[in-house]
């Protein structure tokens, strides 16, 4: 079925509203779905997006120790075991990989096994500056890093295997892999698709350039493949999300400066669902767009905000059908999930969001007397996105792009 005929008109909200989650203000470990939830949009309209729960580190994978082992292992000291400043994200079968650009590895937090660990901070392996990761069909994980200029190559035991040089001048800021392809962007002055080969790493063709035209690309931050082979990129300093087919054709664009539902502030992260519906992280709005395969405007979720289910300077995303079972206890009971939604934000207490796309059963009705709005956005019709300069993407400033009332 195609996308554009299962969701509808409604889809389209200026607004964000959202179901508050009762227990949003909760610092401690994410809590399972109890009491009202958190759903985009809120009814009356048709919600689509569930909000699930979210990580940050050891605390919300592994089981907390019992007071048997406490007695037996006396009480222990507490160690930091978590993320430090995520990026990018991929997730296979429950583990969910998370590129740490300040401690320099990977951290698996594994939801199936209940563990927390790291891999990539040593040996041949180790990284130097990882921006993103993705995952085949095999279980192999290639990941982009800008300071070794290489695509980083770890087995399907996480175990490193090789890496792929990217032909100078270069510096990789995401990776792709479609069939036997791997799409690595560029955002150095040649603003290039680079096509390697996926085991060899060989070079197999290139495509784009610097420019404002159509195939063109100014400080693109963000690269993905869909089911049907084609290439999209948020091409950042250009504001938009272009299309093109596997040898980098323009087929289509969409996005102009703005803040709005089909503008963008500063596209940034971007994935494209099994159903074709095309995922955009915007690190300004602090939202995630998603437009159809026809690149019509969807719907939006998120907004700013140190809260369960809102985003502190969001920077990309994974999608994952594989790892339903694990987060089955969150979902309520008659939404039918179709695939989940994994965000990384930079800062905040909640730095990996977990959401679920779905759809209730036709002519399902959920209370409005157990939900309740966040505050509507404040309203930035008057603004237009700066172009500020290049050091931005993919590593963003020091601070957030929106910073919420009372953080710090």
């Amino acid at each position: 079925m195609r996308v554009s005929t299962v969701v509808t008109r409604r889809w389209l909200q200026a607004g964000v509203p959202v179901v508050l989650l009762a227990l949003c203000g909760c610092q401690a470990a994410a809590p399972k779905a109890t009491g009202p939830l958190l759903f985009f949009p809120s009814p009356p309209e048709k919600p689509r997006v569930q909000f699930l729960t979210w990580a940050t580190g050891a605390n919300e994978v592994e089981p907390g120790k019992g007071k048997f082992e406490d007695f037996v292992l006396g009480q222990q000291p507490v160690q930091t075991r978590a993320i430090n400043k995520p990026y990018g994200i991929a997730v296979r079968d429950g583990a969910v990989y998370v590129c740490d650009t300040k401690g320099l590895c990977i951290t698996k937090l594994d939801f199936k096994q209940k563990t927390y660990s790291v891999f990539g901070d040593q040996g041949l392996g180790r990284l130097r500056k990882p921006l993103n990761i993705v995952i085949d069909q095999a279980g192999n994980k290639f990941v982009v890093d800008s300071v070794r200029k290489q695509i980083v190559v770890f087995g399907p035991t996480d175990q490193y295997a090789t890496a792929f040089n990217v032909p100078e001048p270069c510096r990789p800021v995401d990776v792709a892999v479609s069939g036997e392809e791997l799409f690595v962007l560029d955002n150095d002055d040649t603003c290039e698709v680079v096509v390697l080969d996926r085991t060899s790493g060989a070079v197999l063709r290139k495509f784009g350039g610097p420019g404002t035209g159509p195939g063109q690309f100014r400080i693109p931050n963000s690269i993905g493949v869909s089911g049907d082979g084609h290439v999209y990129v948020s091409d950042t300093h250009n504001f938009r999300i272009q299309k093109l087919t596997r040898d980098g054709k323009p087929v289509a664009q969409v996005g102009i400066p703005g803040y709005r539902l089909g503008q963008f502030g500063r596209p940034r992260g971007i994935r494209v669902g099994p159903d074709g519906v095309v995922y955009v992280v915007d690190g300004a709005t602090e939202l995630v767009q998603m437009f159809d395969a026809e690149n019509q405007s969807l719907m939006r979720f998120g907004g700013p905000g140190d809260m369960a289910g809102a985003m502190i300077l969001p920077a990309t995303l994974a999608i994952d059908t594989t790892s339903i079972p694990y987060f089955k206890d969150y979902i309520h009971r008659d939404f039918n999930v179709k695939y989940l939604i994994f965000v990384t934000n930079q800062y905040g207490s909640r730095l990996v969001n977990v959401y679920a796309f779905g759809e209730f059963p036709e002519g399902y009705q959920i209370s409005e007397s157990q939900v309740a709005k966040l505050p509507p956005m404040a309203p930035r019709e008057t603004e237009v996105p700066g172009e500020g300069g290049r050091a931005e993407a993919p590593e963003p400033n020091p601070q957030p792009a929106t910073q919420p009332a009372g953080h710090r």
